[in-house]
């Protein structure tokens, strides 16, 4: 579908998501993977969702409920999702769970499942069958593009008015678990076929370092790549799926032009925790043990290059340190989106380092529909933040003037903004016994700042190391949808005029005595003054610092 205004699309200046025309940051949940197969089981939660500051909803549209029968369609649900959002003011980004989920295929039709002879499997060096289609087979390519096509088809006929669908993802998790790359029939070809010459060329800029072509100025073979082994397989599996999707995105995207992207179960160290038979769902090192061949940021030029119709490739974070797939993601996509993440506290502190210092246009935590408030209650605190900073964060991102951040209690974290260092710690005096802060700073103008965020304290100084004064400091309180100056602090809650200090209940104050609980803010809006500095620019400073008071 021609749509030359793309109402909903990726600035590809900014990274930015644009809605409707403005850019937009998702505060999002994703929902259960069988959640939204029920119009009478999500009924209930659209409020609930909606009452939490979200703004944005991830759920799946499957392939075997969308057609259950080869070439019949039902998108009774996806009208019923529709229906739901639209009520409640809520935005979709529907994941279409089509030839792969999670590394397998459990979401195809059965009119699929039972006919393995015209829709292959995958398989392992041994020839056993892995429950994982073939992406090198045209069958299974054209199936899941046609389904895929009639559902954004449909979305295009329903929704290009209200435009309630601001992304989708195409796949979920792909990649095969079980070897590295597939050995049948149709791999085994594939294998023996020459490199894509992009991805030759990109090899030779040294693109994957893992893997080497011949010195040779023919076009390679991939089993002519040399290096380490699982690494080329892993490669191999990471066009060949890229092409897949490649093909169904283009089909769908040929219908309803919106933005598309997939996402990625990462390869990571495995937690002790999680070291068993039955845990591998928390990563690894080696291809097969996560899904071989998924989106990941190593073999991102492949993804790029046979899939130019996907707009980004995205993480889903649960283990390890969160940092690192940010900051992959980060360095070699122009957007960063978090579609899933853990929903507890640990995964919803990393929402304001994702927004605030990688540029993420929106995280998403997964699970929302099963937990209960108290579980909730560090989503709903950090996305009344957002909801309130939005068009500030927004801004700030594309001059960079936002820094997100999150510290425990065993270090701290030096910020740079505009002429100042800001040193953030951690607050230790939690009675629940936590120890992590998180939050981001946001610049107004030179001498005025907004901290936003949980449990920590900031403490400015010059960028060459000088003490500066707080000129005034206001907690801010959201009332309809607004930032609104409530009380004006100073004192103990500003350790006498020298740090901002963001709620962590209760306050270690003098020498680490614990007075009574004091209730501390979790937006702060603050100006400083350099205190050696002449009468004439002090006052230039506060002049400028009490017109945005009033501002």
């Amino acid at each position: 579908m021609d749509n030359p205004l793309k109402d909903h699309r990726i600035d590809t200046t900014t990274g930015q998501l644009v809605v409707n025309g403005e850019p937009y940051l998702i505060r999002g949940i994703e929902l259960h993977n069988s959640t939204s197969s029920s119009a009478e089981y999500l009924q209930p939660l659209w409020e609930r969702i909606a009452d939490a500051g979200v703004n944005t909803v991830l759920a799946p549209v499957s392939w075997e409920l969308v057609e259950p029968h080869e070439g019949q369609f039902d998108f009774t649900l996806v009208d019923a999702m529709l229906s739901g959002a639209r009520e409640h003011r809520l935005k979709l980004v529907l994941l279409w769970f089509g030839s792969w989920k999670n590394g397998s295929s459990s979401y195809t039709p059965a009119w699929v499942k039972l006919n393995p002879s015209r829709f292959p499997l995958q398989t392992d060096e041994t020839g056993t069958p892995l429950d994982n289609l073939s992406p090198f087979s045209a069958a299974n390519r054209e199936a899941d593009a046609t389904a895929f096509a009639a559902f954004m088809e449909h979305l295009a006929r329903v929704d290009s008015h209200d435009k309630t669908v601001i992304m989708v993802q195409v796949e979920n998790e792909v990649g095969l678990l079980g070897a590295s790359r597939s050995h049948g029939a149709d791999a085994a070809a594939a294998w023996e076929a020459s490199v894509p010459a992009p991805l030759v060329d990109a090899l030779r800029a040294g693109a994957f370092p893992h893997v080497r072509t011949p010195d040779t100025p023919s076009t390679p073979t991939w089993d002519s790549l040399t290096g380490d082994a699982d690494r080329t397989a892993e490669l191999f599996m990471a066009w060949h799926y890229a092409a897949h999707v490649q093909h169904v995105a283009a089909a769908g995207q040929e219908r309803y032009d919106i933005p598309l992207f997939v996402n990625a179960w990462l390869d990571s160290i495995v937690p002790a925790e999680f070291r068993s038979e039955d845990a591998a769902f928390a990563g690894g090192q080696t291809p097969g043990v996560f899904p071989s061949g998924g989106p990941l940021p190593h073999v991102s030029a492949a993804w790029k290059l046979a899939a130019p119709s996907i707009a980004f490739l995205a993480p889903d974070v649960y283990f390890g340190d969160f940092e690192v797939p940010l900051k992959g993601y980060a360095d070699t996509n122009t957007t960063l989106f978090v579609p899933e993440m853990r929903a507890d506290s640990h995964g919803v502190s990393h929402s304001f380092l994702a927004i605030g210092k990688y540029g993420a246009i929106g995280v998403s935590p997964f699970g929302f529909d099963s937990l209960n408030d108290d579980d909730t209650l560090d989503l709903r605190r950090t996305y009344a933040q957002l909801a309130a900073l939005e068009k500030d964060i927004l801004t700030a991102q594309t001059q960079d003037r936002v820094r997100g951040f999150r510290v425990s209690d065993r270090e701290e974290e030096t910020l740079t903004l505009g002429p100042y260092e800001f040193v953030v710690k951690a607050s230790t005096a939690r009675s629940d016994g936590e120890t992590v802060g998180y939050g981001l700073l946001l610049q107004s103008d030179e001498h005025t700042f907004i901290a936003a965020g949980h449990n920590f304290t900031v403490a400015p100084r010059t960028r060459g190391g000088q003490p500066v004064g707080l000129l005034q400091a206001d907690e801010l309180v959201i009332r309809n949808g607004a930032l609104i100056p409530r009380r004006r602090l100073n004192g103990d809650e500003t350790s006498a005029g020298t740090r901002i200090r963001i709620a962590g209940n209760p306050a270690r104050i003098h020498g680490g005595f614990i007075f009574a609980t004091q209730t501390l803010p979790g937006l702060v809006r603050f100006s400083l003054y350099y205190r050696a500095k002449s009468h004439e620019a002090v006052e230039r400073i506060g002049r400028r610092s009490m017109a945005a008071d009033r501002g």
